[in-house]
């Protein structure tokens, strides 16, 4: 049950509608004792990584693929709600990249509202180290935690005017079950002793006395970081006042005019840029 509990306990960056729709696809399940079942959604990864041919795109290959082309290049595909356990593999694929001498770059192909804040910062570090181009590929979103790391790619490719980008922001959605216990015959209590008198005070304050004080000060440190991250990522000023940093959710279009993408193009854009790139990088070394 570790997963359905990150749920109901982290820290998110995603858009309210998905949040939303996630919730009214487990909250049937919890409700009805179904914990397996809702587990299971879970667990359904949409991540995908491969290795492919960057002049055609034709052959896919796993990324530790010995029989891999040379001058193949990654396509980690970001779709859905990013969960706290997808980072790590993210992480995993974009070292795997990084390390096999017959992969040139990666292209990072997103569509995803956001998601956990878990881990995104490492992940999005990660990203900036890679030593191999790597481009963003925006199939369709690339809002809140998904911006945070499409932004730390050399170049941002979108796929389309219409397509929704930003969403600069955190968020915590609070649910209390104790009424819903208390109403089944469940007395829950919570105790502390009075030398740990700060543990889990944000959440205290909320429950016992309605205070979302300490709860959104502790998600402006998060929101801080995260719109830093993305004006150093873009090469902008941050400015507390200017809607990119305050949510706002831009068109492909409207992101392009503004300098917060690089280009509108295709997935074979993305990949003859990361090719283009990687061996101007070799012709640089050998010169």
């Amino acid at each position: 049950m570790k997963h359905l509990q990150e749920i109901f306990t982290g820290s998110w960056s995603i858009t309210p509608r998905d949040f939303e729709a996630l919730s009214a696809l487990l909250l049937p399940c919890v409700m009805q004792g179904h914990l397996d079942q809702a587990e299971s959604q879970l667990n359904r990864s949409t991540l995908k990584a491969y290795a492919t041919d960057p002049t055609y795109l034709a052959g896919r290959w796993e990324l530790d693929d010995e029989t891999l082309p040379e001058g193949s290049v990654a396509v980690i595909e970001l779709e859905g709600v990013l969960y706290s356990w997808n980072t790590f593999a993210l992480e995993r694929w974009l070292l795997m990249a990084e390390q096999n001498e017959k992969i040139c770059g990666v292209v990072l192909w997103v569509n995803g509202p956001g998601g956990m804040v878990a881990h995104v910062d490492v992940l999005a570090k990660t990203i900036q180290d890679m030593t191999k181009p790597v481009a963003t590929f925006v199939a369709g979103m690339m809002c809140s935690a998904h911006f945070w790391l499409g932004s730390a790619a050399d170049r941002i490719v979108v796929a389309s005017p219409l397509c929704e980008v930003g969403s600069v922001g955190v968020m915590v959605t609070w649910s209390s079950w104790k009424k819903y216990f208390e109403k089944n015959g469940i007395d829950v209590r919570d105790i502390y002793p009075d030398s740990a008198d700060l543990k889990n005070l944000e959440y205290r304050a909320l429950e016992d006395e309605g205070d979302e004080g300490p709860i959104k000060e502790h998600l402006e440190r998060l929101h801080e970081v995260f719109a830093r991250t993305v004006a150093d990522n873009l090469g902008v000023e941050y400015d507390p006042k200017l809607p990119l940093f305050r949510g706002q959710i831009f068109t492909g279009a409207e992101a392009l005019e503004l300098g917060y993408v690089d280009q509108l193009g295709t997935l074979q854009d993305a990949v003859t840029w990361v090719l283009g790139r990687a061996t101007a990088n070799q012709a640089n070394q050998l010169v």
